[in-house]
This record gives C-alpha cells, structure tokens and sequence, in this order.
C-alpha cells in the first residue's frame, strides 16, 4: 500500500524498547543471505545501534525510530538518494513517525515541551506541525495517504475518551465515532477508507472498516474476542491481525467485502499482518516451528507465507510495503535491532520505449521512467556485490555505457558504444563482471567493480553467459565472425565450441544437471544444443530469432522459449514437448519470475500490440502490460 499503515508506537507505553523487543535474542544477521533471494539492506547501522522502520513510500523513502542517546527516541527520514535525516520533534525530547506518502509527506507523534504527545505532519520544506487533538492534551498520527489524510487518535475533550480521527488539510480533525468505547485509527487508503480497532460496550476490541457513506463498521474476529487493522489498500483489502477462536493464538487475517481470512502461520501460534500494498502483498511476523524465533514474512495473493529473513537464528519483524514490493521493518543484529528494508525475490521489468519516451520499470503493478533517453543495450547484474541489481547501459552513439548502480546513482563506465555486453561473475569473487566487446578494441572484461582486463582481441558480434562445465564461475561464450563461438571458461582460458557463427544463442541448464547447456542457432541449420559441454544435440531445423530461457512450470528442469520470427514463438518443456505460446513474433522478450511464485514468466513485446506477461501455469495465462511497444526488454531486481 501506498501508505503502509504501520504498529503504533505513537506514545511512551507503547514504543518499544530494549526490554520488550529483544526477549534475549542476540543472533547475528548475515546481510543478503536469506532464503528465496530476499535481499537485506541495513539502513540502521550506521547511524545508531537500535533503529526500527515503520513505513516506506513508493519511491523508496524510509522512516522509523531510532535511540538518539539511550533512552531518547527520535524520528528519522532515509533515502537512497539523500540517506538520513532526522525529522526533528514538537519541542520535547521524542519523535514516533509511523507513515509517509509518495510526496514525501510524513506522519506520527512527538512530544512537545510539557511531555505530551500530539500528532503530527511534516514536510521537508514546512518541518512538523501539531495536528492538535478531539478537545483532549494528546494525540497521535498512525497512517497518511496520497491526499495528504491522516488518521490516528486523540483524547476528548477532558480527556474522558480516546476517539478515533481522520485529518483532512481543509478540514482539520474529524472524530470518526466508536463502537461503543473507544477507538484508534491505524490505516487509510486513497479514498479516504479508514481501518483500526474500536473497543465494543461489552469491553472487547474488533477491528473496524469506516467510511463516509457507512460510518464505523465491526469487522468481527477470527473467532476470539479480539481483533485490530492495521493496514487498507485502494482495493479495499484490509489487513491485521485478530484472536482464533478459544483466545489460544493470534493469527494475521486478510478482510474484504465482509469475510475475514486466517493467513496462517509460519509453523508457529502467532503472527500478525502490518501492511498491504495495492497488489495484495501483505506483510507482517510470524512464529515459527516450536516458538523459538519470529520473522518477517511476505504473502502474495493466492500464496503462503515467504520467509522474508529465514536464517536461522534470526529475529525480524516487517511493518510496511509498499507498490514496488519493498518491505521494511527491523531484524537483529548482535542483539540490536537495525532498520532494514527487504527486497523480495522476484524481478522488475525494464523496458526501452524507444527516443520518444526512454526506459521505465515496472515494480509490481506501477510503471515509472528512469530515464528519458533511448539506449542501444542494456544489462542487469550485481556488480557491486551488494545482493541488488545494477544496470548496465550503453546510451550509443554519444552517450558511451553508463551504469545505474543501487537504483540511486549513475556511474560513467566508458566512453566507447560497445557491439555487444553480457555479464557473469567469471572469478568467483560474488560479485558480476561485464563483458563488453568494442569494434576495433576486441571483447574486454570490467572486473569486481573497477578493474579492465582485455579478454580477446577480437570483436564478438554476440555474447551470453553460463556455466557450461559446473565449475562453478560463470563462463563467457562469444561468437566471433569468422572464428565461431568460443567460451572463455573458468577465467582462465579460451576453447571453441563451434567454427560457424550463430543467429542467437543462449545457456541454460535443461536437464538440472549443475552445468549450463548452450543452445546456438544456425541460420543453415537450425537448433542445436551443446550438452554438458561434451555433446551436440539436434533440437530444431528452423532456426531462432531470439532464444532464452527459465523454469517456466513445475518440472524439475529448465525450459527453453524460442522466437521462431514468422513461426511465432514457442516454448521447449522440460526436454521434452514442444508448446505454442504465440503465432505472432516478438520484438524484444525475457524470461524471468516476475511475481515471486518461485516458476517464471515471459514478458514479451508485440510490437503495436504492446506489451504482455504469459504464465504457462496460470489459468488466464496472458496479462496485459502496456500498450507502448518496447525495443528491449530486460529483468532486474530494482524494487
């Protein structure tokens, strides 16, 4: 969700503390080693040794608490760009920011100078303002969305009740009611829907749906006698967590158009839902197996919980998501807790829109430019060894290769426009070289981040990348015209494989075997396989136009997609079985899990017919993209 609505931590008793947090764990994260490929960047560290992040906007902006100087907790703001800041308070000595909205907006609570808590929002440019209250001395700020309204809770007037409230720029405090007691609002969406809790004239707390059109309206539990939301997307999707029946544990629960759904668990009794995006992903914790531990955990829609931080002997907790699939929240590390944003498993789609509109990213569902201009190629890999793409792009004839490393900044590699760039980790050392061949210059190598190395003197019309001998480094196979396709492997020395030159070519390992397989067209003779890095396999006799590759269904082995041009384009099942996918060819196409269901997906551009997703395991396979054409289409992990 946009405005990831987030754990209250808006007043004393309620924010968390050494004591309560970190119930005698003292395990150490290891950064960018969890299970699934989720990716985890410490934002916390740096800058103080206990620090939790409570919620992230769209693009990227982080906030949370930090300890100031023990036991002092104060507000910060982060971005790639900018990194950290401090928000500042209301005059006394703490600052509890819970949400922030793509403008940058930021909402929460701080203390003035006699000590009380007030609501608050802040801008970078205005600083913080007191929100005020419902009549009362204090109140607090949970959740802000795109329109800049807020909702939280204040004290009454005399301080006799705590109410629910929804801020409005024009319109200042609205109090939104209860059922019966009081109440605390603690998510909104676009539209100005409101979630929380509300205690009932009986004494218990549900969680509650308001609106303008039907007021405050009970949600019920997951059978037991409590329940709170604590998150609501622009579906209308509300997220938190309630009692099952008998109060023996709490479960997070998803509710929409008035059923309420057990999510379940990670093995454990208990967990709880912080956050929803307009995908549906939802975040939160969960026990796992036997209660020893708790983690963050992600949900797709239709899935079941990812183990965002499964490392044993962790401790994680996740409060926010955003449109891009971020999560933020905090884990351990030797014994602190350290604000970390999360990045899932799955890829991004890049995409060339050619000159009149340059290249966008697709995070999950939002499309959004990264740079006007047109580039001639581009590459993703991790070349800083970080756990997060970087992109590699040639903005030919006058740009030379650029390289947009960590989503945040642009490095100029060479001034030169390559014929051709692939890229693979050839030394081992964890972190991806490029491969680039320049005309006149022969193919080079641009090593662990900052080190050229002449590979061949000859100019490679074509390059790819795999590890053809299960060696365990990347091999690098160029086709040089007039010399054939030759592989570079194990960084150490060049071997060919084939005296003729290729169409297209491709590696990937088709019979799950550890070694890559190198799948080359011939414009004479068709598709052939080079297996184990010993055999030729006859596969087809028309030859390729493209060729990729990915784990496309539920075998154990990877498939092979084929653009066969006026053929269309097919899929090679599991060595196997050949299957359609489209009559009509592409004009770019790339294979890669782009909604993190553990199978791939293709994204291919049909030219005037725009761009599409097809899912060869789902029951409506095709998902339209875009109606832009788009001349390169690449996968990269850039949420």
């Amino acid at each position: 969700m946009k405005t990831a609505t987030q754990r209250g931590v808006g007043t004393r008793n309620l924010r968390w503390s050494r004591d309560t947090l970190l119930v005698s764990v003292v395990w150490l994260v290891p950064l960018h080693a969890a299970a699934q490929s989720w990716v985890t960047t410490d934002i916390g560290a740096s800058v103080s040794a206990y620090s939790d992040a409570t919620a992230v906007s769209d693009t990227g902006t982080v906030v949370g608490v930090y300890e100031a100087a023990p036991p002092i907790i104060r507000g910060f703001v982060w971005s790639p760009e900018s990194g950290w800041a401090d928000l500042g308070t209301l005059g006394g000595t703490e600052t509890y920011p819970n949400a922030v909205n793509h403008a940058g907006q930021v909402a929460g609570s701080s203390f003035t100078a006699t000590s009380t808590s007030r609501a608050f929002l802040w801008t970078a440019t205005t600083g913080m303002m007191d929100l005020g209250t419902l009549g009362g001395s204090s109140s607090a700020a949970y959740a802000i969305n795109n329109a800049g309204q807020i909702v939280g809770s204040a004290a009454t007037a005399g301080n006799i009740a705590i109410h629910a409230f929804l801020w409005t720029p024009g319109s200042g405090m609205l109090d939104l009611g209860t059922l019966g007691g009081s109440s605390v609002a603690r998510g909104v969406n676009d539209a100005g829907d409101v979630v929380g809790e509300a205690t009932l004239a009986s004494g218990v707390t549900h969680a509650f749906f308001w609106s303008h059109s039907t007021g405050m309206v009970d949600i019920g539990t997951l059978g037991g006698s409590f329940s709170s939301a604590y998150s609501i997307n622009n579906g209308r999707q509300v997220v938190g967590w309630a009692w099952v029946t008998g109060n023996v544990a709490q479960h997070a629960f998803r509710w929409m158009s008035g059923t309420m759904t057990d999510l379940g668990t990670l093995g454990g009794n208990h967990s709880a839902a912080f956050g929803i995006n307009d995908s549906g992903q939802v975040v939160g914790y969960s026990d796992l197996s036997g209660n020893t531990s708790r983690h963050a955990f992600s949900r797709q829609p239709g899935g079941p919980m990812a183990d965002v931080a499964a490392v044993d002997g962790t401790f994680s907790v996740a409060n926010g998501v955003n449109n891009a699939g971020q999560v933020v929240g905090h884990f351990i590390a030797a014994g602190s807790p350290h604000a970390a944003i999360w990045s899932g498993p799955w890829k991004d789609l890049v995409a060339n829109f050619g000159s009149s509109y340059g290249i966008w990213a697709l995070r999950q569902t939002s499309w959004a430019q990264m740079h006007a201009s047109s580039p001639k190629a581009m590459v993703s890999a991790d070349f800083d060894g970080n756990g997060l793409d970087d992109l590699a792009i040639d903005f030919s004839p006058n740009g030379g290769v650029w390289l947009w490393m960590n989503h945040a900044t642009w490095v100029h590699l060479h001034d030169l426009s390559p014929t051709t760039m692939a890229a693979g980790d050839f030394d081992q050392d964890g972190k991806s070289d490029l491969a680039l061949s320049f005309p006149n210059y022969g193919t080079w190598a641009w090593m662990n981040n900052d080190t050229w190395r002449l590979l061949n003197g000859v100019e490679a019309a074509r390059l790819t990348v795999g590890d053809l001998d299960g060696g365990g480094s990347d091999d690098l196979i160029a086709d040089f015209p007039g010399y054939g396709v030759w592989a570079f492997q194990n960084n150490a020395a060049w071997a060919l494989i084939h005296p003729a030159s290729v169409t297209s070519m491709t590696a990937v390992d088709l019979d799950s075997n550890g070694k890559a397989d190198l799948v080359l067209s011939f414009s004479d003779a068709g598709i052939w396989v080079f297996r184990n890095d010993t055999t030729w396999t006859f596969l087809h006799p028309i030859p390729a136009k493209a060729l990729s590759g990915g784990q496309l269904d539920t075998g154990t082995q990877a498939d092979l997609v084929v653009d066969f041009g006026p053929s269309g384009i097919w899929t090679y099942f599991n060595s196997a079985m050949w299957s359609p996918v489209h009559s009509q060819s592409s004009t770019a196409l790339v294979v890669a899990d782009f909604d993190g269901d553990g199978r791939d997906e293709i994204a291919i551009s049909f030219g005037a017919a725009g761009v599409w997703r097809y899912s060869a395991t789902a029951a409506a396979p095709w998902t339209f993209l875009t109606s832009q054409a788009a001349s390169m289409l690449v996968a990269s992990r850039i949420h």
